[in-house]
């Protein structure tokens, strides 16, 4: 319970992280990769839009301790220092989404209590071949 206070209110995750599949199916610049020399523009190659530079779709946070590495490059490789680039901001870039995005100051235990939050949306569950006609 007190990960999820941190998460929802404190660093405010529940921005783009809400809903039932803990994601707002938006696109969003958080600066991963935006420091290479050809960075990957995401959703721009789509919309040609300027602001969609450098933005990907939010994930879910379903099973997120199983699912390293992380971001849509695979540029992080632990949960903790995925957390850690959040809460901090993200990567400074002209496009990065400061109106979702921003620092936050946490705690040490609150940094673990947010971290045991998001291990805990680990799910067990059996995909079962459907009957075919």
């Amino acid at each position: 319970r007190r990960g999820w206070l941190v998460f929802s209110e404190k660093a405010k995750c529940t921005n783009c992280h809400d809903g039932l599949l803990l994601s707002d199916k938006q696109y969003h610049n958080t600066g991963i990769g935006m420091d290479k020399p050809k960075p990957d523009v995401g959703r721009f190659t789509v919309s040609k839009v300027e602001k969609d530079t450098g933005a990907f779709k939010t994930p879910t946070l379903l099973d997120i301790s199983e699912s390293a590495p992380y971001f849509h490059d695979g540029s992080v490789k632990t949960l903790e220092a995925a957390t850690d680039l959040m809460i901090n901001g993200g990567k400074k870039n002209k496009y990065l989404d400061v109106t979702n995005l921003k620092p936050v100051k946490l705690t040490k235990a609150e940094r673990a209590d947010l971290l045991a939050f998001l291990k805990a949306l680990t799910v067990d569950y059996d995909v079962t071949e459907p009957t075919l006609p």
